[in-house]
This record gives structure tokens, C-alpha cells and sequence, in this order.
């Protein structure tokens, strides 16, 4: 166990302002679950509005899910505007490696924002690896260690990767941590992944003052998505009514159970 001093209580006091320029399928249910959680959405995402929304915030949350040409040029942008001003970036690669656009945008996201954390699953995570692309639409898989592979890359990018599954592993080369906690009815609402990623930038807000590394604090992040989604999935018949369940966990969630959490285990980085 890891204690993770008033997070909760801290998010809920301050209500950071996380910008969110994500996937237009999910955004209501991910600002919702912000909303939920204790912080505040800001989802401006056109070109000539995003460097100055990307200032006032306290954490810039980008996800690939819907990309275009004008919105990928919008995340560079707020990305550098957010990294001037000393404001986190968390960045989703979704679908990385399943198109031309979407190679091109996440390796100039990467290259030239310097996002301090990097939220995907294990294809995703695999392809900025330079391993080969084994996707199925935005799902997908890769054959080697993820351990292995995530502490390689979060040394070479100089970031915290946090790559998701049944297990979630979050690195940054030097920590490593398990998160098993979850439900399998995650799987069944769309927007559980872009939610998780727009929770690791509220435990990365600015305005949230604790003493713990990127790593920490997503691994923080993963867990209440993680625990959220067990309660949830107890009380709900299916899919429709899950989704609200866990809406309401978000806002219920307390920091004695964030920190008590007996999934959440600290492992030695792999050589």
C-alpha cells in the first residue's frame, strides 16, 4: 500500500481546470466523471483559442481517439503552451499506429511537447516502442514484457508511461508499480480509457500540492478508476446503468480508501 496524502480532499477543495482536448465520442462522460471526481473540464480544442484555454489550466490532457488535421495542430500548440507555463501534460496515443495522420501527430506530440506522462494500451505503448502495430481499430496487443518494454521507453522519452490492462503498469524507468483493480464491465462502456487518462491529469494538476512523482500520482489516477469501477459493476445490471454507478463511485470515493487499496503494489524495475 501507498499512502497518497489528501489527494482526494485536495482535488475537491481546489477543483483544478483540466483542459481536455480528447476524443468527441467520450467527452461528455469524460468531463462528467471529472466533474464527478472534483475537478473541472475545459474542453476547448480549436487551433485559435487552445494556447490561451492551455494557460489558465492546471493540468492539458490530449487523447488521439478522434483525430484531425486542425486538432492535431491545436494539441501542439496547447502543449507548448501548457510546457512554458510549467503545466502538466498527459497525453492518450490512441490508435497510434493505425494511420499516416495518427503516426505523425503522436511522434511530433512527442518530439516536440515533452508530455510528462503517456497513457495507452499495450499496442499503443508497443508502437512508440518501434515494436510492430498488432491493433484492431484502437485495441490491440504486443508480444513482448510490457514491463520490459515500458521501462525502456519511459527512460528513453524521459516520461512515466502508465500502460493499461488487466493489469495497469505505470513506470517512469525508475519506479515501477501494478495497479489490479478494475471491472471487466469497464470494457463494456466507451470512455472508461479516455476517462482514466483525464484522471491521471487531475492528480498531475498544477494546484494539487503533494510530495510524489508523475508515477505516484498516475498510479494514484489508475487506482480510483480502478476501485470506481468495482463498486460500480456490483450494483449495476449492465452496461447502461454501470455507466452512472461509476459516475457516482468517482464522487464518492474516499482518501482512506484511495491509500488502503490492496491492488496497488510497488514492484523493482525489471534490468
Amino acid at each position: 500500500m501507498i499512502p497518497f496524502p489528501n489527494m482526494l480532499q485536495q482535488i475537491r477543495t481546489k477543483k483544478p481546470l483540466v483542459h481536455l482536448i480528447t476524443n468527441r465520442v467520450t467527452v461528455n462522460f469524460v468531463a462528467n466523471g471529472l466533474l464527478a471526481a472534483g475537478g473541472s473540464p475545459m474542453c476547448a480544442h480549436h487551433p485559435e483559442e487552445v494556447c490561451e484555454a492551455a494557460a489558465h489550466a492546471d493540468a492539458l490532457v490530449v487523447n488521439l481517439g478522434t483525430l484531425e488535421p486542425d486538432i492535431a495542430e491545436g494539441m501542439i500548440l496547447a502543449g507548448k503552451t501548457a510546457k512554458a507555463n510549467g503545466i502538466p501534460v498527459v497525453l492518450d496515443p490512441v490508435g497510434a499506429g493505425l494511420s499516416r495522420l495518427r503516426k505523425e501527430a503522436v511522434n511530433r506530440i512527442i518530439e516536440e511537447v515533452r508530455p510528462d506522462a503517456i497513457c495507452g494500451n499495450a499496442a499503443e505503448i508497443g508502437f512508440l516502442a518501434g515494436e510492430r502495430w498488432a491493433g484492431k481499430g484502437v485495441d490491440g496487443d504486443v508480444g513482448s514484457s510490457v514491463e520490459r518494454l515500458a521501462c525502456r521507453l519511459a527512460k528513453q522519452l524521459q516520461t512515466t508511461l502508465i500502460v493499461t490492462g488487466k493489469t495497469d503498469v505505470i513506470t517512469n524507468g525508475e519506479k515501477l508499480f501494478h495497479v489490479e483493480h478494475g471491472s471487466e464491465m469497464m470494457s463494456k462502456v466507451t470512455g472508461t480509457g479516455c476517462l482514466a487518462t483525464a484522471l491521471i491529469g487531475l492528480f498531475l494538476a498544477k494546484s494539487v500540492a503533494v510530495s510524489l512523482s508523475v508515477a505516484e500520482r498516475a498510479a494514484a489516477a489508475m487506482t480510483m478508476a480502478g476501485l470506481c469501477g468495482e463498486k460500480a459493476a456490483k450494483g449495476s445490471r449492465g452496461p447502461g446503468s454501470f455507466q452512472a454507478a461509476f459516475l457516482d463511485q468517482l464522487s464518492l470515493l474516499t482518501d482512506r480508501e484511495l491509500s488502503s487499496a490492496e491492488g496497488l503494489k510497488r514492484k523493482e524495475v525489471p534490468l
